[in-house]
């Protein structure tokens, strides 16, 4: 999971291309699996240091050197405070501006390697009006800039706004860079080959669309593993199991969706039942309990002492003799989670507990150490909603 070098992920783009969205996603992502990943939003600071006059359009016509000065000395402060946080500690910082010019690329491209920082741009481009339309309409409604405006004088002042950036806009080229194209129709990489952190990153960002998908987690029916509360294994459904698997599947019929599965025996006969497009993913296999596959806890409790103990210590780092931790895991199921976003019909999961907590706790924040204790019952579905346009969600078992 570490790093070799601090990261600066810059955004680049004209406004209501979907910048922010995506900052915040990434953010989530990364801090998800651990990394220490913090978003520095210059329209922010803009808005702290000149209040609410400096929102109106007027303020980003290039022809005004009065306002051109004030938008580069925020920005550089701005950045200094994002410099100042790597170097105190954090690994990614995402700077969440619109850099439209190759002189501010330049000078973010010069503080990045005067600093040391490892540096990436990405610049989100939009030439489909549908997705525009979308984008200009959750900016409008809950950006900060237009609280107070009503619903056509906010439009009016941001399209003037975005013509004046569309006046100086150049796109990137001269810095090493992704470019997302239309929320994951296609994805540029020009940053140098080999390194995998970075296309992490484009993979993820390239799957996040502006879909109104829902996604649905359950575990598998119930196992004759389950009745003898023994960990891992390969076992068959029991009568009960496949019972709750025809359920399942009556309970989603005439849906458009798509069902992920495990490799795994149990979750491949619960997704039996269905009639539409069904993935298997051995990324959604059980956490690996290596030494212990196959043993109940009373078992390990008594033949194993020692992996007993260790689990109760701290059960998010703990790895099993031979096998995985919840930490572990979370690097696995990664994996699944951009074959989940990239999705444009709604998804089911059928998978595991362990399994399932991580995939929660990617959507709901969840301090790792309250991972493991996620409540994941048999016979249960969990939805999980989106709150808002941006990315908070909101999970209900049904």
């Amino acid at each position: 999971m570490n790093i070799n070098k601090k990261l600066a992920v810059i955004m680049a783009g004209l406004p209501a291309r979907g910048k922010s969205y995506l900052s915040l996603r990434l953010q989530r992502y990364l801090e998800w699996q651990g990394y220490r990943a913090r978003i520095f939003n210059v329209g922010a600071y803009r808005r702290e240091s000149l209040g609410p006059a400096s929102s109106k359009s007027d303020f980003f016509d290039p022809r005004e050197s009065a306002f051109s000065r004030e938008r580069e000395r925020i920005a550089k402060r701005c950045f200094a405070d994002l410099a100042g946080w790597l170097e105190s500690g954090g690994e990614v910082a995402i700077y969440d501006a619109t850099n439209v010019t190759a002189s501010r690329r330049a000078y973010l491209k010069d503080e990045c390697e005067r600093r040391g920082f490892a540096f990436v741009f990405v610049e989100n481009i939009c030439d489909d009006p549908g997705i525009i339309e979308k984008i200009i309409w959750i900016k409008l409604e809950h950006s900060a800039d237009y609280t107070g405006f009503g619903r056509d004088a906010a439009r009016a002042d941001f399209t003037r706004r975005l013509g004046h950036y569309e006046g100086v806009y150049e796109p990137v080229s001269d810095v090493a860079h992704m470019k997302i194209i239309n929320f994951g129709l296609s994805v540029v990489r020009a940053y140098g080959l080999g390194n995998p952190f970075l296309d992490e990153i484009a993979d993820f960002l390239g799957a996040v669309n502006l879909m109104d998908k829902e996604v649905f987690l359950t575990r598998h029916g119930e196992t004759y593993f389950n009745c003898e509360d023994r960990i891992g294994g390969d076992s068959p459904l029991t009568d009960k199991g496949v019972e709750y698997a025809g359920r399942l599947a009556a309970h989603f019929k005439g849906r458009d969706l798509v069902v992920f599965t495990s490799a795994k025996r149990r979750t491949i006969e619960t997704a039996s039942f269905f009639d539409c497009e069904r993935v298997v993913l051995p990324e959604l296999n059980e956490i690996n309990s290596g030494l212990c596959d196959g043993l109940s806890y009373a078992e390990i409790t008594e033949m194993h002492p020692e992996v007993s103990e260790a689990r109760s210590d701290d059960k998010f780092n703990f790895r099993y003799p031979g096998g995985e931790s919840y930490r572990d895991l979370i690097q696995r199921v990664k994996k699944a989670v951009i074959r989940i976003e990239a999705e444009k019909r709604d998804v089911l999961v059928i998978a595991h507990r362990a399994v399932n907590r991580c995939l929660v706790s990617y959507f709901i924040p969840t301090p790792p150490e309250e991972v493991p204790y996620i409540e994941m019952p048999l016979d249960r579905i969990i939805r999980i909603a989106r709150l808002n346009a941006h990315y908070g969600c909101d999970w209900k078992v049904i």
